[in-house]
């Protein structure tokens, strides 16, 4: 580190509430919501379909007909009117009767085969499954919500990676708003990621009770064609030796994602000066606490060279790829992560505007202009927003202002526009979404985790089209 990046106490208050309080915002999030029992149950989802089907069977003379499962596609999101919608059904006989299929869509008698594809409108429709022995008759009902297409005008982004956060699981368990998708889910999900939302790029996140699911979703990612799979896990609490520990483990299992594929990339960490036990503090919330009191920071320039270049060799060791990390603009800012290193790919920043401290859209550009005199790529590694009123005015603090707002999806919309925009204008290389899934109705996701709806923030950010 250069003299004139080693920060003095006067240096480090000047960012206390600027790069150190700038979490990620869903990690800030979610651990605030365990923490703090302000936050309404209703706003965690908790169910997996949100439009159950109910069930009525017509007796006549003998045993009648079971309907035992429904099988809708696409089953984690609503469709929309220009995706072909499938329905299958699983049924039985018990008195091994042969059995007839009818659907009706809108009391239209559509298909009397056992699955049925088709396209459907925008809005509510009824459906109904009819299966008959020829005596007695088994029904099921549901409602179908059909979602537009589209609702903003289509925009080119100029950058090479568009991509997604995805949690493949739990970072700590008491973080109830990261779900835990089983492989169907992810499957599904990893599809609109790449396929409506035109993503050639994911980064797959987790901690360390879920770093076997984290390998399933890139293996799957890589089986779907995309173009860039960082691979970030997040050691929440862990002191410094256990997270270096633990990274250096998980780079053995990483490494055979690698071998599979060159577009695997390991990236090792995620805001390291908040997420590991650097500053003091029992958890990430004290931590948080202490930062913005001056309490400990200048552990964390003392920490930083130790730990990285302790990182790097259990990398080289371990792992034998080049890697990638998600800083702060602090961090990269003051230099803190020695990215002219050989072992460093590319450069992940959390892009997060904040009009508050300065950290407007000049401010930002300046700052990834500068950190191309590594002539490495540079990806916005998050960025993201809230859905909840006047999120978007607290930038990337907007978890610590979320309570029991009333839910808003136009912030969403408005901060999604403003950073691509600054993006398109910074010409870096990628972009993630902080949080596609997420169970929080009113966090970062893209869709509604209960009605399944997309968020407006999800058309906002499809109609961003990469050039490449």
């Amino acid at each position: 580190m250069s003299g004139s990046s080693k920060l003095g106490r006067r240096r480090f208050l000047k960012y206390v509430g600027a790069g150190l309080v700038t979490a990620t915002a869903a990690g800030a999030g979610y651990y605030l919501y365990s923490k703090q029992p302000r936050y309404a149950p209703s706003q965690i989802a908790t169910v997996t379909i949100p439009k159950g089907w109910e069930s009525a069977s017509t007796y006549l003379r003998n045993n009648p007909p079971v309907i035992s499962r429904i099988d809708v596609k696409p089953k984690y999101i609503n469709p929309t009117t220009e995706i072909t919608i499938r329905f299958t059904h699983s049924s039985y006989d018990p008195d091994n009767d042969p059995l007839s299929t009818k659907w009706l869509i809108d009391d239209e008698d559509v298909s009397h085969e056992p699955e049925y594809s088709t396209k459907l409108s925008e809005g509510d429709h009824s459906i109904v499954l009819k299966v008959s022995d020829g005596e007695s008759e088994a029904t099921k009902y549901a409602t179908i919500t059909v979602d537009p297409e589209q609702i903003y005008p289509l925009k080119q982004l100029h950058l090479r990676y568009k991509g997604v956060r995805y949690f493949a699981g739990t970072v700590i368990p008491e973080w109830l708003g990261h779900p835990n998708p089983s492989n169907e889910e992810m499957d599904e999900q990893l599809d609109t990621i790449r396929d409506e939302l035109e993503c050639n790029a994911i980064c797959v996140c987790g901690g360390s009770p879920s770093e076997d699911r984290m390998i399933e979703c890139g293996k799957m990612a890589i089986d779907k064609g995309f173009e860039r799979i960082f691979v970030q896990p997040s050691y929440v609490n862990a002191t410094v030796d256990e997270t270096i520990d633990r990274i250096g483990r998980f780079a053995v299992k990483v490494r055979r994602l690698r071998e599979m594929s060159d577009a695997v990339v390991y990236m090792v960490g995620h805001e390291f000066q908040l997420e590991t036990a650097i500053i003091g503090g029992q958890d990430w919330y004290e931590r948080f606490e202490n930062a913005n009191k001056g309490i400990d920071l200048d552990k964390v320039v003392a920490v930083y060279p130790r730990m990285f270049k302790r990182i790097i060799d259990v990398c080289r060791q371990n792992y034998g790829y080049p890697i990638s990390y998600a800083g702060t603009p602090w961090e990269l800012d003051e230099d803190l992560i020695p990215w002219s290193n050989p072992v460093f790919e590319s450069i992940g920043i959390d892009a997060y505007i904040h009009d508050f401290l300065g950290w407007n859209e000049d401010w930002m550009i300046a700052l990834l202009n500068r950190l191309k005199r590594f002539k490495k790529p540079i990806h916005c590694a998050d960025f993201g927003m809230m859905s909840y009123e006047d999120a978007d005015k607290f930038g990337g603090w907007c978890p610590l202002y979320a309570r029991e707002n009333a839910y808003d999806e136009e912030p969403q919309v408005r901060y999604t526009r403003r950073t691509l925009d600054m993006l398109n204008r910074a010409r870096i290389d990628g972009c993630f979404w902080v949080q596609y899934n997420d169970n929080w109705v009113i966090g970062h996701g893209l869709y509604h985790p209960i009605t399944r709806k997309r968020k407006k923030g999800f058309y906002m950010y499809k109609s961003y089209k990469p050039t490449g």
